[in-house]
């Protein structure tokens, strides 16, 4: 697998080590690639020409984290084994990085693009980071998003790195930061311009050839005296100070296995710190939330996208928009981000728009949002809902296949996703205010008589327009655990 990373040796003894997975469009951490870093950390060590190591990327962005298909895979074995195969299944990454951490020679990461989670751990492992001054960068763990904590060290190098409260703010939101940013948190070394990236990320593996790890250099909140002890009191209490509400702490176990983490493994050597890390991240792979999470948010959201994606040769010529009233401002913003040609019609009902296709053929439809029913069916329905944080969906109602292709083609340049139903009402609207039992009875009665052939994108739909908590992973998955 060593072809995985590339590398070049010069005559200064640097190795440039540049990780570039054939056939994808960015790098993922795969069981495969860990195999090649294991490689490529054997020969580091066991080359005396080797002094020093720069880690990049062959593509735009550095490193994307895990490979989620890899992590579903996880929360189905954790449904038949034990927590000490699991810890060994899911712990090699972290103890990966742990043995990088304290390598006699110097790694610098040399960040060209966005890392996010495993990525970003995978720097946070070297001794110096390098980041280009790219304001397009994003570096973050957003593992908080899919029910999941940054199990290869995130939840302790970062506190160690930047203080406990701008790694809690980082990890308890899931929020990207700036490369300017990183660096102002301690997080990253330096942001340089793209063209200086790796002369300086060279200069600076060169000037540390012969100095041992020192974990004092290397973290400046090393002492972590800003962490308090741990008590189920305390994690609470932090939680709370980020903006955790009772409900989502109740309902994400991830927000307290986050801060147990921080807390449990404060002061610790890091590869002990790294295995209370890996307790707490099996904590959630033994708890259904996280697979529902990662199935519906993300691996079967990708198969909506693709499946319900507007069919080639489709799109818009223009737009003609009828008044539309104050209760629907949410369609009109949108419609204004969507830049396409548009004009006002007065000739047209209220609430309506009429799309011209590329071949010139009109297709009118109604304007409503999720707050209102859909009554009127004298055209197709489009049902707009509220942008959250997982995206936002445009329900087709009543659409016949021409129509609803050009209305994919609208919720694309709006940026949302297209869930086609065929009506006369929203199952959208219907799924809104029920309770989780009755989300779920609904779900599945529709599944049953529309004869759905593929539930799973119904939780997909109901969890982006957020008539399903992300929690559930919609109401057929809730239902089926």
């Amino acid at each position: 697998m060593q072809d995985l990373i590339r590398t070049g040796l010069e005559g200064d003894g640097i190795l440039l080590a540049t990780i570039d997975m054939p056939e994808r469009t960015m790098n993922v951490f795969s069981f495969e690639l860990m195999d090649a870093l294991d490689a490529l950390m054997g020969r580091v060590d066991s080359d005396p020409a080797v002094r020093g190591v720069v880690l990049t990327s062959g593509k735009s962005s550095f490193l994307a984290g895990a490979d989620l298909v890899m992590v579903r895979g996880f929360t189905e074995s954790a449904k038949t084994s034990t927590p000490d195969q699991m810890f060994a299944l899911c712990g090699r990454l972290g103890r990966q990085f742990a043995r990088l951490d304290v390598s006699a020679k110097p790694w610098v990461a040399a960040v060209n693009g966005t890392a996010l989670g495993g990525g970003l751990e995978l720097a946070l492992a070297c001794r110096e980071r390098i980041v280009a001054d790219d304001r397009r960068i994003q570096l973050g763990v957003p593992e908080i998003r899919w029910g999941l904590l940054p199990g290869a060290g995130g939840t302790q190098r970062l506190p160690r790195l930047a203080g406990m409260k701008a790694a809690m703010d980082l990890l308890l939101s899931g929020r990207s930061i700036a490369p300017a940013d990183a660096v102002s948190l301690g997080i990253f070394s330096a942001a340089v311009p793209a063209a200086n990236l790796l002369a300086t990320a060279r200069a600076r593996a060169y000037r540390m050839i012969g100095q041992l790890h020192d974990p004092n250099i290397k973290y400046l909140e090393l002492a972590q005296q800003d962490v308090p002890p741990h008590s189920d009191a305390t994690t609470r209490k932090i939680a709370t100070d980020h903006g955790v509400s009772d409900d989502d702490f109740l309902h994400y176990p991830a927000y307290g296995a986050i801060v147990d983490s921080v807390l449990k493994g404060a002061r610790l050597p890091l590869r002990e710190a790294t295995d209370v890390e890996m307790h707490q991240f099996l904590r959630l792979m033994f708890n259904p939330v996280a697979g529902r999470m990662v199935r519906t948010l993300f691996l079967d959201r990708l198969r909506l996208e693709r499946e319900h994606a507007t069919p080639v040769g489709v799109g818009i010529e223009r737009l003609f928009i009828g008044a539309i009233s104050s209760s629907r401002d949410a369609w009109a913003k949108a419609l204004l981000r969507a830049k396409l040609p548009q004009a006002q019609d007065s000739s047209i009902p209220p609430d309506t728009i009429e799309l011209v296709d590329l071949n010139g053929k009109h297709h009118r439809v109604s304007l409503r949002t999720l707050d209102e029913p859909v009554l009127d069916l004298s055209y197709p329905v489009v049902v707009l809902s509220p942008d959250g944080p997982y995206g936002r969906v445009v329900e087709i109602v009543g659409a016949g296949d021409g129509t609803a292709a050009v209305l994919s083609a609208l919720a694309t340049r709006l940026r949302c996703l297209p869930w086609r139903t065929p009506g006369p009402e929203s199952i959208l609207q219907r799924l809104r205010d029920a309770p989780m039992e009755e989300k779920s009875r609904i779900a599945r009665q529709y599944v049953e008589t529309r004869k759905v052939q593929d539930p799973a994108l119904l939780d997909v739909a109901a969890c982006l327009a957020g008539v399903a908590p992300a929690w559930s992973g919609g109401p057929i998955a809730w239902s089926s655990n």
